[in-house]
Formats: C-alpha cells, structure tokens, sequence
C-alpha cells in the first residue's frame, strides 16, 4: 500500500536497518551527510506492522533478544508472541493469549506437525530461521490460502526462489558465540544463471545448559544440525520449477520434565512450479507438493529408568493456485490443497523390555490418521476509496483413531474473512471480520473424555472462532501502527488438569486486546521505538479467567547511529497476571499460579564494514534478573547437576554474546 502525502511534508524513508535493537528513521535530505549511513545489512528489534493484519521481518539479521536456534525463540520477539519456555528449545509460541495448534506454522507451504505428546517438537522445533528469507505473521483469521486456517493467525517461514540474469555466485556465513556454551555456526551458497540455480545451506547449533538469575542451572542444553539444497530451473524470466530436500537432526534436554529428546528428526522433499502466464484473464499458476516425516525418541535411560517411547509423523500433501485478473480492480486467487498425516508409536513395556535397543526392536503402531481436502478463493478489490479483501475456505476432514475406544469421523468446516483498507494521506485505517473453523488436533484427541476417563477426547466438536480486527497505520515523522481484536470462541477447546487424568472438553471463550508500536527519531542519530501488546481472556461458559493467558507487556528502546556504527538499549517491561485458571489452558501448557511483574535491560553495539562484514553483541538481561514467563511450563523434575527444581522454569540470567556475518 502506498500512502499519500501532502506536498509540504518531508519525505521520510523508513530504513529497516541499525540496531539489532531499534528502528531507524533517516531523513531523505540527510542521504549523502557523511555522518548517515544506509544499509539494508541492519535490522530492528521489534517488527512494526506496515500492512494491515500483517508482520514481516528478515530473520538473517541480528537482533535481541538473541533468538534461540528454533522458529519459537525468533517469533518471541515480536509483540503480541509469547512462548512457554521448557528449557532452551522446544517452546510453544502463543499469538495474543491462543498457542497450539490455534497458531498455523507453515514451512515453506509444508505442514510440518510435531510428534511428541508433551510437544517436545512443537513445528517451530524443526525450522531454523537464519535459513529462511522472510517471516510474516498474519493476524486472526484473516487468510484462507495457507491450509487449515489458523483461529490466532498464520506464520509464514518462506524462503526465496532465488533467479540470476547473468551467471553470479553469492553467499554468507555467520558464526555466534555467547554465555552458556552457545554457537551457531550458518553457511549459505547460492549459485546460478537465467536458466536456473542451485541454494546451499547448513547450520549447526549447540548450548548447555544456561544458568538463572540466581545462579540456579537449567537443564536446557541442545544439539542441532540442519541442511538444505534445492535445485532449480528457470526455463522463463517469470517461471520456475524447483526439487528442494530439507533433512535436520538434534537432541535436548528439559526442565520440565525428566525425559530427554535424544533425538528430533526431521527430512522433506518438495517440487514446486510457478509460471507466470500472459492470458487475459489467468495471471500465474502454482502447484508445490511435498512430503515430511518425522522421528523422535524420548527416554529417560540415562538417569537409570527404563521408560521410552519413539513416535513418528509423516506427512504429506500439496496445492494449486490459479491467480487470476478478471479486471484491473479486481485479483482473484482459487486454490485447492489437500493433506494427509499419520501418526504412530512403540513404547516400553516395563515388563518385557530393557533399555533403547529393546525400544528400538518393537514395531510401530498406529494412534491417529487424518485426510483434509479444502478448496478455497481469495480476493483483493480496489477502489476509488480504498481496497476490500476476502477470502473463503470449505476443509473436508476425516480422523480415524486407532487407540483408546477407537474409532472415525467426519468433519464439514467452513472458514473466511472480510477487510476494507482505507488510506488516507500518511495513514491507513482498516477493519476485518474473519471466522475460522478448526477440527480438535492430536494432542486434545489424546486427552480423556470428562464422560469417561478411559476414553479419548475423540467427540470434541470443532472450535469455530469469530473475530473482528481494526487498525490504524502512520508513516511520518512518527511511525504508529495499532492493532486491536475482539474474539468469540464457540466451543473453545480446553485442557484440564484439575481431575484424575488430564482431560478435553469444549467451553465458549472470548479473548481481546491488541499492539501498539511507536517509532519517532530525535536527531539523525537518536531513535526510539516502544511496543505494547495486551489480550485478555475469559471462559464464558463457567464465568471464569481463560488459562494461558500472557500479561501487559511493554517494550523501549533508545538507539544510536554513527557512520558504521550503532549502540542501543532495550528495556523489557511485563505486569504480573492475577487473572488466572488454575490448571487450566491449552496443549502447551496450563495455568500453574499468579506470576509477578518484572523487567530485563539489554545493551547492544554493531559495527558494519564495507567488505560485508557484520559484528553485532550483546547482553541480555544485564541486571541478572530472576524470573519467569507467565506461560512458563513446572520445573519441578529440572535435575540439571548442582540445581534444585523449580516451581516454574526461570529465564537465563545475564547472558552475553557476539555475532559475526560475512556476505559475498
């Protein structure tokens, strides 16, 4: 969207570069001062919202706080996210109070579903950002095009299909290094002409266990390794066919539970084309299919026990969009998509077994199937005053259950949404309606049934949220953006702990709340930028507090740039949560106790050569605070050497770090 201004306001550039820690404003008269620079190198802390509902960043820059090496550790610095800390893995993202399977994670167009039944491989286990382009979050249910809808948004992990005009090799690599044993280690490849190309990428990434405020260790060290190549063709300016195969493997250990993770595994294969076509009415044409499986094993048979189990998921499905433009107002995307997923297990019979090659010798048995085929049309309409969007979904499910009282079913959902724009000078108003429909998931199937505890959750009807969104987007001489929500859940899905077995069971909720982002720069070299994000939520049916529900939580920072270099500070301000459920909440978690108000400061330097080189650190929470995320999981079984359990499993205390980048 383009905004209009009037002729007596300056041009100001948004540069979304500087600081791992800010935004910067530069003024466009100020482009060839000496004292400026403007490179694309740098990047902002908090991401501001400059298109209605929607989020973007580039995860290959620095920033703070240092993400960890998985999708959740990057979405949590972003307002409105956050992620229910295990250990220093594994978290489950939560969008605005809603996580699990509520927050749709889509892998480069692949549904990539964890295994493990205590979500120690939630999806955003298997993604390591700094090998994606891009990170959009889409807010509520305000998209159909990305498979099941998500009811609390849409994340969108998508990589460039990258094409050359003239024959070019290009590259990066990155290494960091920080307090508790942490490295990351990433290297990039990209090679081509304009008939094709070839993309190259690994990482590695390792921690041990990291300490409290207090001194108190974690058990939260990890192992990761990821690469990927894809190989493609470009017959066409405008086309491209693409192989792509994506394979990673890792371990973990948890605070939260006396399992290890001593192994998450993951590899996929995707064909994709796209051709731009020259028709009067068809534009382009999509069409991706691919396959994932995954495999992990957790077992408790290094502290003596013998308990374990190995699950597995594999995955596998595909769309095709035709986007068309029946006029010049008017863009119209159709699609179908399709998915099926399986998941099984062996476990441990304690009375016939012993140890990991007993485990591993048990052959798989089926827990739960399930086949979604959807069609859906998107819809963007311009007009004299404005745009409309809308979308509408219809997802045929069937679930076939193979464990507990057994058995199948059905499910019909419809999904869709409606938004009108508005821009009005430097501003852009909007306001959306959009209802998603959403089938009970693995893990609340697995759940026992309130009616009867030897059964399974499989009757749970289908969660069907409706939710309004409105905004308001600035670009001046401040930068504002604002987003607020109203949500209505019709038979909100709800996990209870409270009774003898943990059980599934269906309520009416409603969540609301919102963000507000603020950017202004003093001089040309002082900026600041603040975020507030708020939900509040409430189980209507039993006139309760919602469970899992994150506080008011306010971010600011002060950011400073000269030539190459740049300095700022960030200061992390969350209220406690008095509102609570006790033992109540979702698949990721549940209500443990009131949690109380504290704050973290962070420092940062970056300094950037013109031979492409990067050098940014940091320290996080540099008054070595103690404390914990309201949505924290019980560290009550973290038996890290030389520590004592936890009533809630606390954050890293002070934590320094530095990171190098080189791009060629």
């Amino acid at each position: 969207m383009t905004f209009q201004q009037p002729p007596s306001c300056t041009a100001i550039i948004l540069v979304f570069s500087l600081s791992p820690f800010g935004l910067v404003f530069a003024n466009a008269q100020n482009k060839n001062n000496n004292d400026i620079t403007f490179d694309e190198h740098m990047i902002i802390t908090s991401d501001r919202m400059l298109e209605p509902i929607k989020v973007s960043t580039d995860p290959k820059k620095p920033r703070l706080p240092l993400p960890a090496y998985d999708g959740a550790g990057y979405l949590k610095t972003i307002p409105g996210f956050n992620v229910g800390r295990k250990g220093g893995a594994g978290g489950d993202p939560s969008l605005r109070g809603m996580g699990g399977s509520r927050l749709s994670i889509v892998d480069d167009s692949q549904h990539v579903y964890g295994t493990c039944g205590g979500r120690m491989d939630p999806p955003t286990a298997y993604i390591y950002p700094e090998a994606y382009s891009s990170i959009t979050v889409i807010k509520g249910p305000q998209t159909v095009k990305y498979g099941p809808v998500g009811s609390a948004g849409t994340v969108l992990f998508e990589k460039e299909r990258h094409a050359f005009t003239d024959t070019d090799i290009e590259g990066r690599a990155s290494t960091t290094v920080g307090s508790f044993s942490r490295r990351d280690y990433v290297a990039a490849l990209k090679a081509g002409s304009s008939q094709g190309y070839l993309n190259l990428d690994a990482n590695q990434s390792h921690s041990g266990d990291y300490k409290d405020g207090r001194g108190n260790r974690v058990q939260s060290s990890y192992n990761r390794n990821n690469a990927n190549v894809a190989l493609g063709w470009t017959p066409t300016q405008d086309s491209v066919i693409e192989l792509a195969y994506g394979h990673s493997n890792g371990e973990a250990q948890y605070a939260d539970r006396a399992n290890q993770a001593r192994e998450i595994k993951n590899e996929n294969i995707s064909l994709l084309t796209q051709f731009d076509v020259d028709l009067q009415l068809l534009k382009r044409i999509e069409l991706q299919a691919y396959s994932n499986h995954n495999n992990h094993i957790m077992d408790q048979f290094d502290q003596g026990v013998n308990a374990g189990a190995n699950v597995r998921r594999s995955t596998a499905g595909g769309h095709i969009w035709f986007e068309l433009s029946p006029s010049s107002d008017i863009e119209l995307t159709l699609g179908l998509d399709y998915m099926q997923s399986q998941h099984k297990g062996r476990y441990i019979d304690k009375t016939q077994d012993q140890g990991l090659s007993d485990l591993l010798a048990k052959p798989f048995r089926d827990n739960l199937h399930y086949n979604n085929s959807a069609m859906l049309s998107e819809l963007t309409y311009s007009l004299s005053t404005g745009k409309v969007v809308s979308g509408l979904r219809f997802d045929h499910w069937n679930t076939e259950l193979f464990i507990g009282q057994t058995g199948q079913r059905t499910d019909d959902l419809t999904s869709g949404y409606l938004r009108y724009e508005l821009p009005i000078q430097q501003a852009l108003y909007y306001i959306g309606i959009g209802h998603a429909q959403r089938v009970p998931d693995y893990w609340e199937i697995m759940k026992a049934s309130p009616d009867d505890l030897n059964h399974k959750a499989f009757n749970l009807k289908p969660e069907k949220n409706t939710q309004i969104d409105i905004g308001w987007i600035y670009q001046g001489e401040i930068g504002i953006s604002t987003s607020l929500f109203y949500s209505h859940v019709e038979d909100y899905i709800l996990i209870n702990t409270n009774t003898e077995k943990t059980t599934a069971y269906n309520i009416d909720a409603s969540v609301w709340g919102g963000e507000l982002d603020m950017s202004y720069l003093f001089t040309p070299h002082w900026s600041t930028q603040s975020s507030i994000s708020y939900s509040h939520g409430r189980n209507d049916t039993e006139h309760t507090a919602l469970g899992q529900i994150s506080p008011l939580e306010a971010k600011f920072s002060l950011n400073y740039q000269y030539q190459a270099w740049t300095a700022g500070a960030l200061w992390r301000v969350v209220a406690s949560q008095n509102r609570i459920a006790l033992g109540e909440g979702n698949i990721a978690g549940q209500d443990l106790s009131q949690s109380h108000a504290f704050n973290t400061l962070a420092l940062n330097m970056s300094w950037q050569h013109d031979l492409g080189i990067l050098v940014s650190l940091g320290i996080e929470n540099l008054l070595n605070s103690t404390y914990a995320e309201h949505i924290s999981r019980s560290g009550a079984k973290n038996d890290a050497p030389e520590s004592e359990p936890m009533f809630q499993v606390n954050e890293p205390g002070r934590t320094a770090w530095i990171k190098i980048d080189y791009t060629f």
